[in-house]
Order: C-alpha cells, then structure tokens, then sequence
C-alpha cells in the first residue's frame, strides 16, 4: 500500500535537463474533491539505474521531493498513484521525479484544481484539464460515457441526450421523418415542418449531452470553443495505451487526449480508429439546417485538424467530449 513519506533530500536538483535521465509527468487524471491520480515516467541511459521514482506535489509551482510525495524502487516502468487529503476548490502543482544517486531530476510541472465540495455545483466527479486557453475553458479528461481518455464512450445525434442503437431521420428527435422537416433548431424554413423556424443556433441545456448527463457545469463545446482548443495548443498524433487519437498540449504544459472515435451512420461504425469526429453545441445557421458543425481530426497525409459544416449530418452519431467555464 501507497504512503505518504516527507524527508528532507541532501542532493542536488536538475530540472530535466541530464541527458542520461528523462523524467515525463503524466497529466492528472480523475480529480476530485480530495483525491488526483498522477505519475510520470523516466527514460534513463543504458546501464544506469535509478533508486527511487515518484511524484510530488504542492501548492506552489515546481514542487519538489523534499515535500509531500509518492514513491516506489520500482522505476523501469510508467508509475501512477492516486493523491489523497487534498484540500477542495485548490490548485495543485505536481510533477514526477527521479533520484539517481544523490541527483533529483524533475519532470514538467502540471497543475490541476480539485473539485468544490458537493461535487462543485452538479459537476459531479468528473475531472478535467486547465490547457490555459485564453477563454479560461475547461476541458474534460475523457468522452460522456467513458471512464478513462482513452475509452469512445457514448455516441449522440446532435439535440439527443441518450445513446441508441440506430442513428437517422427516421428516429431523430427534431424531425419529422425527414431532413428538410425539422421540429427544432432550423433558421430556413425550406428546411422546418411546414415552414417551421424559430432561429435557435445553439443547443439549449435540455438537449446537450454534456449537460443531461454530467450536469449543469457542463457543455458540449461550441464550435469557437473547439477553434480555441486547436489554435491554442500543439496536437500530435499518437497512440495512449493501445487507442490512437490526438493529443493537445497548452502553452502551461498540460494536455488532454482524445481518441479516434469515427463515427455511427445508421448501425454502423466508420472511421474508427482513423479519424476524430466530435460534437459541436452549434447548428450551421448560415448553411443547411440540417447540419451542425463539428470537430475532425485525422492523420492520413500528415495530422489535420478541423471544423466542418457538411458530411455527417444532426442525426448520424457522434462523440462528446465536455467542457466548462472556469468559473
């Protein structure tokens, strides 16, 4: 079992800059009111070793092992703990480190808030990543319906709150029947059920996935929102535990990582494992009706990543991944 240890370390510090040992701190995962998984990982030269790894953490940035900390003597393989007795409503700094001799070497510093108690008004235990956007926004650690980044999770037509197993206009909520008879969410009659508009453009809380399910601090992002997220950060394409997907990383160093979900049309899953395609709150107003915009990513002929306003259509099944306002 995990202890909490304090000592006092009589050796020198280095701040990842060795070449002989590499230390990567893992963004913090599943936060709580007073728990946060973290760890990181060492790459370390042939024929050397390290005696301990761990992380530690503090309120102030760059936290050191002479503070609060997690351990073990085993470090030729990626370490994850679980952080507990924090306080609720706190920013919290963290990063891995290594002690090889007398020598600590230091991974990034991340940082990450622990949930107000209650769940921080209805936003329930779900954890989420600060990638210090200009907005301020949010950004959730994994997809509605998933308990780690690296699972799909649910997938929903755009206004549907639940999952299903056949994804058209037969059964889309907001028609009748038929693309070009909307019930909700039209701004061109030629598209609404007899004429039908009423010029809604953004989905309204009882019909946003994010918020039916995970409560009221939280939302499917609007397609600014999404334009903020890849225009503020380095994505890469990559693989996290055997899943591809991309991973964008802020200016502060933090990051999040969303898998290549593809898509649902009718019955049928496409794309998956090829391309990211995600939910936006926002209908294509000045387009077709019938479409909302939403995120892609793929990596074909190098990574792409963008908005669209065609294909896919309201009623096909896409993946949720939530955010929320800072404050």
């Amino acid at each position: 079992m995990l202890t909490v240890t304090l000592f006092f370390a009589t050796g020198c510090n280095k701040e990842n800059n060795d070449s002989d040992v590499r230390v990567t701190t893992y963004t913090p995962q599943d936060i709580t009111q007073t728990t946060a998984k973290c760890g990181g990982d060492a790459i370390v030269t042939q024929g050397l070793s390290l005696s301990e790894f761990g992380v530690c953490w503090s309120k102030e940035r760059n936290p050191t092992a002479e503070g609060y900390h997690l351990s073990t003597a085993t470090w030729n393989e990626p370490y994850v703990c679980t952080i507990t007795g924090l306080e609720p409503s706190t920013k919290y700094h963290v990063r891995a480190y290594a002690l090889r001799g007398l020598e600590y070497y230091y991974g990034e510093d991340k940082s990450f808030t622990t949930l107000g108690n209650g769940g921080g008004g209805g936003l329930g235990n779900h954890s989420y990543v600060d990638l210090g956007l200009p907005s301020g926004t949010l950004w959730a650690t994994c997809n509605v319906g998933a308990t780690t980044p690296e699972e799909y999770g649910n997938y929903y037509a755009w206004g549907e709150t639940e999952p299903k197993s056949v994804y058209d206009w037969d059964n889309y909520k907001y028609c009748n029947g038929h693309s070009n008879q909307l019930t909700k969410y039209c701004t061109q009659s030629q598209y609404g059920y007899n004429g039908f508009t009423d010029n809604l453009t953004v989905l309204q809380p009882s019909d946003d996935a994010a918020t039916a399910n995970w409560g009221s601090g939280w939302c499917i992002p609007t397609k600014e929102q999404w334009e903020e997220l890849y225009q503020n950060t380095a994505t890469i394409w990559t693989t996290q535990n055997n899943v591809k997907g991309c991973r964008f990383t802020g200016l502060n160093g933090n990051s999040i990582f969303l898998p290549a979900t593809g898509i649902i049309y009718s019955s049928m899953p496409e794309d998956v494992g090829d391309d990211g395609e995600y939910l936006s709150s926002s209908l294509c107003a000045t387009s077709r009706s019938y479409y909302a915009w939403w995120f892609l990513f793929h990596c074909y002929n190098g990574l792409e990543v963008q908005m669209m306003d065609d294909g896919p259509s309201r009623s096909d099944g896409f993946t949720v991944r939530p955010v929320r306002s800072a404050q």
